[in-house]
């Protein structure tokens, strides 16, 4: 723009000059920048032509090969002779595995599924027994047992099994995974159940309806809550555990955190473990509203209390993590109490880093 007011003010000051003012035809009248415009548009139009008439050209070649292509492949080719070494295609139908064993160890597919390693429906409601029988016996040996419920799934899955005996299967190894706090097992189990719920496959839908909205508040996805909210019927929302959850999601929603711990101590079914996995990030944001609110200090045995702890010596723990200690205060003996106003800052910066996004394998 300033190029061309200056090349203007020029042709203007030349025109005065020379007496041409009212001579000059200004409606054709060009400048130097306007001539170099122009010239560079030509180009671009030739070469955005030639490379049009390039592609038309290749478009025609490929359709006449295709054509000629079709009419080479009117008299069927001689069949191949039978050979060891032509590969057949993979199948898309489901296989009826022949697998007797109950227990096999998980293994990812690289390539089509053999039936004689798979397990048919018989025998994974064997492996199912034992598994649930095992778990209640050597609880402690996780890595095990989720490992078989994957090849369980596995053998399912290549099977197109998609009934009660199904959900059945995910439920207990998602109930599972959120006992020993696997959320990344636990999602991957979600998501497959939201599936088989949708299609109208039995099982304990509210229950794990309530699962999914405490998940979704400890992740902090208030859009997909909100969508939950809109669809979700009546009849679900009745259900205890649904309702329960939604009563969380309230508290967190108003920063009421008495409301929220109360809720923590009478979560039902497993909606607890669930609850573990964000607790102590809403005691930190406990903890950072009292310290504003309550000064100079606070007994523990009340911060105890309002955060949920079964022991005031838990809570002693939790405070001591985080680089606070309790004291009697100028007195030597009495209660133990919390310093507010030194311990504010500590557990604001905590709280901070608590409430960062969370990120989660298998998240749904």
């Amino acid at each position: 723009m300033e190029e061309m007011q200056k090349q203007l003010k020029e042709a203007i000051t030349t025109a005065f000059s020379q007496n041409l003012t009212w001579t000059v035809d200004w409606d054709q009248k060009s400048l130097p920048i306007l001539e170099l415009r122009k010239s560079q548009k030509r180009k671009l139009e030739q070469k955005f032509s030639s490379r049009t008439l390039n592609e038309t050209e290749s478009r025609k070649q490929k359709r006449q090969k295709r054509f000629e292509a079709q009419l080479s492949s009117s008299t069927p080719p001689p069949p191949p002779p039978p050979s060891s070494s032509v590969a057949e295609a993979p199948s898309t139908e489901p296989i009826v595995g022949r697998c007797t064993k109950l227990e096999k160890q998980y293994f990812r597919l690289t390539s089509e599924p053999d039936p004689e390693t798979v397990r048919p429906l018989h025998i994974l409601e064997q492996t199912l027994e034992l598994l649930k029988r095992k778990w209640k016996e050597e609880e402690t040996n996780y890595a095990y047992i989720c490992d078989q419920f994957k090849s369980m799934r596995q053998d399912l899955t290549v099977q197109h099994i998609q009934n009660e005996f199904t959900v059945k299967v995910y439920e207990i190894h998602a109930r599972i995974a959120l006992e020993k706090g696997d959320l990344g097992e636990y999602n991957q189990c979600q998501s497959q159940l939201k599936q088989l719920y949708a299609q109208g496959v039995d099982g304990q839908h509210k229950e794990f309806l309530a699962y999914r909205i405490l998940y979704l508040v400890h992740t902090q996805n208030r859009t997909e809550i909100s969508h939950l909210l809109e669809t979700m019927d009546e009849e679900s929302r009745q259900s205890p555990a649904v309702r329960h959850a939604l009563r969380v999601n309230e508290a967190m929603a108003c920063g009421d955190y008495h409301r929220l711990f109360r809720l923590y101590a009478n979560a039902p079914n497993m909606g607890g473990y669930v609850m573990d996995c964000f607790i102590t990030r809403e005691r930190l944001y406990a903890l950072s509203a009292i310290c504003r609110a309550y000064r100079p200090s606070i007994p523990v045995d009340f911060v105890s209390k309002e955060l949920g702890f079964q022991e005031t010596d838990d809570c002693i723990d939790f405070l001591n993590d985080f680089g606070v200690q309790p004291t009697n205060g100028d007195a030597s003996s009495g209660p133990l109490k919390l310093q507010t106003k030194e311990s504010f800052q500590k557990f604001e910066i905590a709280r901070q880093n608590a409430f960062k996004k969370v990120d989660i394998k298998g998240q749904i």
